[in-house]
């Protein structure tokens, strides 16, 4: 008998700031006779409810065929899937970008689901993929097979392969900006499958403005105006983009809703049991999730050393489904420094945030976001800063929090700006007179005014 080795997981090689870092793969030794079983795919599995399956899947299909802005341009279809802590998280956007959908599919939806490995991939739906897809019956075998290149569905009507394509340059800014907003998202409402089922229905085709979901038990309301009193309701911009859960409602059994009131996003986790089909809407179908800017209001000027950095990122690798304090203490770190350098994770596209679960997760996506997926205000407030065109007037620290106000030269000439940032890093309060804040205050975040004024109080001694 003959034995090789076969990795657990990649090993991962970093090089930063002169040092070359070598995290080696854990081994073991199996029977070559069985390799060809175990190392091929990342997931295997026999679907056990093919229409829950069916129906996720066309879920993100509907999405990305999506446009609610602009619906004359370009379409795609290409979701990011990623095997991680006995889960596959299938990940998209619209075509506009102002929705995210996500399917989460459990080790219960499959009879006998093998998580081989953690991994990501991203493949294009294609016609022939999605005709398998529509043909799935409950009682009909059917095999799905995630691989590194590619994915594979299995039927009665035979088999569809997609493979890898390249992944869209607006996705991966979308990647970075959604998780930022979703961690922010605090929880309003858990509405059963009939309270549900009668709120979705009632979703107009189209609207104009904000519509406000009021979930009253077996009578929800839906009103073109803010009731009175506080709370008791929902308020989407363009609600119309909740339509896409119409493709969920059979399987439905609870619906649950978060709203970030900074930008105005929500967050709706349509729940199956085996399964759940997460839809985030930005604060407007016009300011799409990768034009956003929410993940700069928690970037600080903090010193991370790239030695700790790289650390930290082999342990989010192996942790794989984490939150902050599991990474401080897996990395013996005080927790706001571990929060600091997920932050940095997170805009480095390396991190997903699963609000409903309130856990991150890994993407083994083959890249780290280089400068022209950054966005451009950030480059904007370094180039301030080289040119010391800030100004503080005042600066102080209040039960951890900084407060700070001043005079930042611009273009066009002095701004006044002053904000507030919390004692979690999370840029609370901000006012500028430039033109981008006075239209759009924080809902899109800050602008480079504020973050170089930021980082020069922060800086400050």
């Amino acid at each position: 008998m003959n034995f090789v080795t076969r990795y657990r997981q990649p090993s991962l090689i970093d090089a930063q700031a002169g040092l070359v870092l070598v995290f080696m793969a854990s081994t073991e030794l199996v029977d070559d006779r069985q390799t060809d079983a175990i190392v091929p795919t990342i997931f295997s599995g026999q679907i056990a409810q093919p229409l829950i399956f069916r129906n996720l899947l066309l879920g993100l299909r509907q999405t990305v065929e999506s446009r609610f802005y602009r619906p004359d341009l370009w379409r795609l279809l290409d979701p990011v899937i990623t095997s991680g802590h006995q889960l596959l998280r299938l990940e998209c956007f619209s075509s506009c970008a102002s929705v995210y959908a996500r399917a989460d599919l459990t080790e219960n939806a499959f009879a006998d689901g093998a998580f081989n490995r953690n991994g990501t991939t991203n493949v294009d739906f294609n016609s022939a993929f999605l005709n398998h897809l529509a043909q799935l019956r409950p009682g009909k075998p059917a095999h799905f097979e995630m691989g590194e290149q590619s994915i594979k569905l299995q039927s009665q009507r035979g088999e569809a392969v997609e493979h890898k394509v390249k992944l869209p340059e607006r996705w991966i800014k979308g990647f970075l900006q959604v998780q930022a907003v979703h961690r922010q998202a605090q929880p309003l409402f858990e509405l059963d499958r009939l309270t549900a089922g009668q709120l979705l229905t009632r979703i107009p085709a189209s609207t104009k403005g904000a519509l406000f979901l009021v979930p009253k038990r077996h009578k929800p309301e839906i009103l073109h105006r803010q009731p009175a009193g506080k709370g008791g309701f929902i308020a989407v911009a363009d609600g119309h983009r909740l339509r896409l859960l119409h493709s969920i409602l059979p399987d439905l059994q609870t619906l649950r809703v978060y709203q970030t009131e900074a930008t105005g996003a929500s967050l709706w986790v349509a729940d199956t049991g085996a399964a759940q089909f997460t839809l985030g809407l930005s604060g407007a179908a016009a300011h799409g999730f990768s034009g956003d800017g929410d993940a700069l209001r928690q970037l600080s000027a903090a010193n991370i050393d790239e030695v700790d950095l790289a650390l930290a990122r082999a342990a989010a690798h192996s942790l794989n489904h984490f939150t902050i304090a599991d990474l401080a203490q897996h990395q013996d770190l005080a927790l706001p420094r571990a929060t600091e350098i997920v932050d940095r994770l997170a805009q480095q596209g390396l991190l997903g945030f699963d609000r409903d679960r309130d856990h991150y997760f890994y993407r083994q996506l083959p890249f780290l976001v280089d400068a022209k997926s950054q966005p451009g205000r950030l480059q904007g407030s370094q180039e301030l800063l080289a040119k010391q065109a800030v100004e503080i007037e005042h600066r102080e620290r209040r039960d951890g929090e900084l407060v700070a106000n001043g005079w930042v030269r611009g273009e066009s000439g002095y701004y006044q700006v002053a904000l507030r940032v919390d004692a979690h890093g999370y840029l609370r309060e901000g006012r500028c007179t430039c033109p981008w804040i006075e239209r759009h205050e924080l809902r899109r975040g800050p602008c480079k005014h504020l973050l170089a004024l930021r980082f020069a109080a922060e800086q400050a001694p």
